[in-house]
This record gives C-alpha cells, sequence and structure tokens, in this order.
C-alpha cells in the first residue's frame, strides 16, 4: 500500500480532514515567498492534536539551520522537507544536528534530471519528484521517468499536480513509495476539496 502525503495545508479543518481520511504525512509551507504559508502557531496547534500515526512535515526553502531549528521546536516537527537548492551537506547537517528526518525535493525534466537525485542517496530520508509536464492546456505525468527514479534505494514520492484519476497509473507505472497531492485536490487556492482528497487517499491505499 501506498502512503499519502497532503502538502500545502494551510488551514486545521483541511487538515484534521486528511488526518480522518487517512493521510500518512502532512505537509505545511514555511517558505516566504510561498502562497500556502503558515504560522508555527498555526502548524503547533495542528501538531499537538494529530494522532501517532500521522507526521507532519515543514517545508523550507533558502533557511538556515537556526531558523529551521526553531521551527522545528516549536512545532515539535520531525521530518522536514526542503524545496529549493540545498546541499547534500546541508542536508546531512540538518538532519544529524536537528535528529530531523530530510525529505529532498526535485522537478525532473528528463533522464538526464536524475542525476539530481544521486549526490542526495546518503543524505535524504524520501525523495519527493515532481514529474509533472504541460502539453498545451493540459498537465500531464511522466511515470515512466518517475519509475526510473524509483529505483534508487531511497523512498519516493511522486509529485505534480496529482488528481485522483491520475492515481493507478501512477502506481501501476513506478510502484512509488508514496504520492503527494496538492494543487491537483484544491477547491480553492490554500483550500482542499474534501471528495477529491478523500478520492486520492482511498486510492492511493488501495481502496475504492
Amino acid at each position: 500500500m501506498a502512503k499519502v502525503k497532503i502538502c500545502g495545508l494551510a488551514n486545521y479543518n483541511d487538515a484534521l480532514d486528511a488526518t480522518n481520511l487517512g493521510a500518512d504525512f502532512l505537509g505545511f509551507h514555511f517558505i516566504k515567498e510561498s502562497p500556502k504559508k503558515t504560522s508555527e502557531k498555526l502548524v503547533a496547534d495542528i501538531v499537538s492534536k494529530l494522532p501517532p500515526f500521522v507526521t507532519p512535515v515543514g517545508i523550507f526553502s533558502g533557511a538556515d539551520i537556526k531558523a529551521i531549528s526553531k521551527t522545528v521546536k516549536k512545532c515539535g516537527l520531525k521530518n522536514i522537507q526542503f524545496n529549493g537548492v540545498e546541499t547534500p551537506e546541508f542536508c546531512k547537517a540538518v538532519r544529524e544536528e536537528l535528529g530531523v528526518k530530510v525529505f529532498k525535493y526535485f522537478e525532473l525534466e528528463d533522464e538526464n534530471a536524475l542525476l539530481k537525485l544521486q549526490p542526495y542517496l546518503q543524505d535524504a530520508d524520501y525523495f519527493v519528484i515532481n514529474i509533472s509536464y504541460i502539453d498545451g492546456e493540459t498537465v500531464k505525468h511522466n511515470f515512466e521517468l518517475a519509475s526510473k527514479a524509483a529505483s534508487f534505494k531511497v523512498p519516493i514520492f511522486i509529485s505534480g499536480n496529482l488528481k485522483p484519476e491520475d492515481v493507478r497509473e501512477a502506481l501501476e507505472t513506478a510502484a512509488p513509495f508514496g504520492l503527494d497531492a496538492d494543487a491537483g485536490i484544491e477547491r480553492l487556492p490554500k483550500r482542499k476539496d474534501y471528495d477529491k482528497m478523500n478520492a486520492f487517499i482511498r486510492y492511493t491505499h488501495g481502496l475504492r
């Protein structure tokens, strides 16, 4: 059964719904430029109420260890994701100094882009790979590329505007560790669509 990561959560109700529907990981943005940036106070409140089987993930880009440490401690986080150009050495330092697990995000355009992952094999606990591309006005996904990324020893989450109807092909083609949903299950900016989130989680967990 593949894992589900619901990302870009920006309010308590969506986080509660994701938890009740069976999400495995909840992602919260602490990136200053992100339209889905959340406050430490909100995330700390949400995390304090989560059951032990749900894992919160703080998402950063370009932050230094001091700032990350402050947020990690205030919010009670044990997992963080880097969406920027953080080096393997930086990931290793953060993982060791803060005692957290590290997700590293990559945008993969083609097979050559898989080379981006190799330097991080020893210093990331999970890879989050965006394999989406625009064909005309339609968002499509290179699941064959994802299948090649899934051959690495590091567990892979596939991301990139995934919708419930994309789940079956993603799982059958790439057999990833998990799927990451964000914009593809939104109703409004910063608000998830309950029915889409429910379908996405159920399908990814092998339910109908």
